[in-house]
């Protein structure tokens, strides 16, 4: 312990001259401040197994930890990094909300890497306290980052992080506007540079709740035209199978389906839209947290617009992965839905303690388009007993004919979607009132526009 308290000088020789001077404002005539204090447990560990990764592993480490809590703090919080961990001083939070942020943010970032190869042991110890500000300089210059050569990470190829940023700012622009205007009012939003694609558009697809007899969902999907037909989601990159493509189509439905919900927002009505994401983008921790930041740019109190959706989930994924990604979720949406493959028999037991709220599966082609069979039928009453005993619903997708909606209902299906009721949009709409006799009428109108979900 050094003699005399440091001065801010002493201690921040190495800061940006922004950094320092942000935490000369926040510093200034105060002789107490409220700060949080993160420390890296089990490195040593986690260096000895990492051998000659060590550097890189270390590094990524430091990165995506940094990026996770600067996503969490003010604008005028102050966030250092040191030897073994991060400092952070709250200019506005203090006492109980100071302690609540740090504790949220530490288990965020614990339940971040528990799914994340070569770092399943390490976790984060946080504090938050309320310290002299000699005894903060103190603490932050022996926590001096000795070398920071060890901690820089190479340069990344050019990644979707500007549209994340754009992002951020237009939702951090209605947070600001909407604090004074209506909820009705809206910005415009930033025109997003669209990237090298294979899919033609984004949609909408309408989901009608069989028991509130209206629409309530809008599902966001990618879609192609092959020359045949229309194929949608993962399909739309046949013979493109790089996983950077799939997390290109995730961005983009992301975004696509913020600027859609913007869209009817600025109009002075809102919908529920669902947001698809492939379970491969959220298994490594850099990839979901890079994803992550697209959602995190959506102020709090609009999230509960949204729902996300996991597709494409592996057979023999992990029970704990799978527990960690979608709990990892939560924060994001109102309700996480989980997408199955359509099977004779269900097996549930993989979601349990996972949180789902809703199990999608979509009839296959070969039978949605005829009535349904006996075995059908007792799909998908097995399908609602199991859902329900997670305490979860079931939505039944690709419904084209009355059979399979009315087998449906009465097995206790609560979402469709499909041709039977609605066509594809390419805007989402808020909730509209759909009764059964209007399902009927659309179906012997074909293309009636008076009866069409727009």
């Amino acid at each position: 312990m050094p003699e005399r308290p440091f001065r801010i000088d002493e201690v921040a020789d190495t800061m940006s001259p922004e950094l320092k001077q942000k935490l000369k404002k926040a510093l200034a005539g105060k002789t107490a401040v409220e700060m949080g204090q993160f420390q890296f447990l089990n490195l040593d560990d986690i260096r000895s197994e990492a051998g000659r990764q060590w550097p890189q592993i270390r590094a990524k480490t430091y990165e995506v930890s940094g990026h996770f809590i600067e996503k969490r703090l003010d604008e005028d919080d102050v966030f250092i990094r040191v030897k073994g961990g991060f400092l952070i001083i709250f200019k506005e939070l203090g006492g109980v909300e100071a302690e609540a942020r740090v504790c949220d943010i530490q288990d965020e970032l614990n339940a971040f890497f528990l799914g994340e190869k070569n770092l399943e042991k390490l976790r984060v110890a946080a504090e938050a306290r309320r310290v002299p500000t000699d005894e903060f300089l103190t603490l932050m210059a022996e926590s001096q980052v000795e070398d920071e050569a060890e901690y820089e990470v190479e340069p990344q190829p050019e990644t979707h992080e500007e549209a994340a940023e754009k992002a951020a700012a237009a939702w951090k622009d209605i947070e600001k506007r909407t604090e004074k205007k209506p909820e009705s009012a809206a910005p415009d939003w930033p025109d997003e540079a669209e990237p090298p694609r294979s899919w033609d558009d984004v949609i909408f697809r309408p989901v009608w709740d069989a028991s509130a007899g209206r629409f309530v969902h809008n599902t966001s999907l990618a879609r192609r035209y092959t020359g045949s037909g229309w194929v949608y989601g993962r399909e739309t990159l046949t013979g493109e199978d790089e996983k950077a493509r799939l997390r290109d189509l995730d961005r983009e439905v992301a975004m696509a389906a913020q600027r859609g919900f913007q869209s009817v927002f600025a109009t002075g009505g809102s919908c529920s839209v669902v947001i698809p994401v492939h379970y491969e983008t959220l298994t490594a921790i850099s990839e979901r947290m890079d994803y992550f930041s697209l959602l995190q740019a959506v102020p709090q109190r609009i999230r509960r617009f949204f729902q996300l959706r996991v597709a494409s989930i592996p057979e023999g994924a992990p029970i704990g992965q799978m527990q960690e990604v979608f709990r990892s979720m939560r924060h994001f949406g109102s309700l996480i839905v989980a997408e199955l493959v359509y099977e004779r028999s269900w097996d549930l037991r993989r979601f349990e303690s996972c949180g789902v709220s809703v199990f999608a599966t979509a009839l296959p082609e070969r039978l949605a388009s005829k009535e349904p069979t006996d075995e059908a039928v007792g799909s998908l009453l097995s399908l609602v007993e199991i859902a329900n005993q997670l305490g979860a619903g079931v939505q039944l997708e690709g419904v084209q004919t009355q059979g399979y909606l009315d087998a449906g209902i009465a097995a206790g299906v609560r979402l469709f979607s499909g041709s039977l009721l609605a066509d594809d949009q390419q805007q989402p709409s808020p909730p509209k009132k759909f009764t059964p006799v209007d399902i009927r009428n659309r179906a012997n109108k074909p293309g009636d526009d008076d009866i069409a979900y727009v």
